[in-house]
C-alpha cells in the first residue's frame, strides 16, 4: 500500500507547464494600453491581443479589471525600495537611475493622464497613489531618515523637503527638455553629491586663543 502511494506520488502531472513569460508580456501590453487609451478606455481583451494570450489566463492571475490596471501601473516604478546600503551616497546612487526611468516618456505620459483620470475614482487613485508616485517619494526619503539615525545627516534635517529637492532635481531635466542622456551617470554622481553634503550635521569649531 505504501509503495502503490509512493508511486502516485512520484507520477509526473500530466498538461502544460506553467509559461513564466506570461505576466511580463501581458503587464508589458497592459501598460501599452493604458499609453494609448488611458484608464477610461482599458480594455483586457486588447492587452490580452497585445500580450498572444487567452483573455481566461489574464483573470486567472489579476480577477478584475482594476487589479490589472493597478498591477501594470506599479511596474512604472519598480525597483523603488530603499537599498539600505548603509550609506546615503551609496542609496542615492541606486535608486537614482529607477527614478530617472519613471520620468522618462512613455511612463511620464501615462503617469500623468491616469493622474488625471483615476481622480474619478478615489480608491482606485488612492491605491495608484500608493504604489506608483508615493513609492519614488517613499524610497527616498526612507534612504534620508536611515542616514539621520546612522548621525550621517544632521538630526533636525527636513526629509520631506530633501526628498522633493531630490525628486525635482530629476524632474526638472525631462521637463525642460535636458539633452543629456535620460541614464546619465556623471549627472547621478554630481546630484547625488550636492545632496550629502546639503544634509551632513553641521560640524561647528571652536577657535581656540593663544593667551
Amino acid at each position: 500500500m505504501v509503495q502503490e502511494e509512493t508511486g502516485q506520488l512520484d507520477r509526473p502531472r500530466r498538461g502544460r507547464p506553467r509559461d513564466a513569460t506570461i505576466d511580463t508580456r501581458v503587464l508589458s501590453a497592459a501598460v501599452d494600453e493604458l499609453a494609448e487609451h488611458g484608464v477610461g478606455g482599458f480594455s483586457v481583451n486588447r492587452v490580452a491581443a497585445r500580450a498572444g494570450v487567452a483573455k481566461r489566463g489574464i483573470y486567472v492571475r489579476w480577477p478584475a479589471r482594476d487589479d490589472l490596471v493597478l498591477h501594470a501601473l506599479g511596474t512604472l516604478a519598480a525597483g523603488l525600495v530603499p537599498p539600505r546600503t548603509g550609506s546615503l551616497r551609496t542609496d542615492l546612487l541606486h535608486l537614482a537611475p529607477y527614478v530617472d526611468a519613471v520620468f522618462t516618456e512613455p511612463r511620464l505620459s501615462i503617469l500623468a493622464r491616469c493622474m488625471a483620470e483615476l481622480r474619478r475614482f478615489p480608491a482606485m487613485y488612492a491605491a495608484f497613489r500608493r504604489e506608483s508616485v508615493d513609492r519614488c517619494a517613499a524610497a527616498i526619503e526612507d534612504a534620508l531618515h536611515d542616514a539621520v539615525s546612522r548621525g550621517e545627516a544632521r538630526a533636525d534635517l527636513d526629509t520631506d523637503l530633501a526628498t522633493s529637492a531630490f525628486l525635482g532635481a530629476l524632474l526638472a531635466r525631462h521637463a525642460f527638455g535636458a539633452r543629456q542622456a535620460i541614464d546619465d551617470p556623471t549627472f547621478h554622481s554630481r546630484l547625488v553629491e550636492f545632496c550629502v553634503a546639503a544634509v551632513q550635521p553641521v560640524t561647528v569649531t571652536r577657535s581656540s586663543t593663544v593667551g
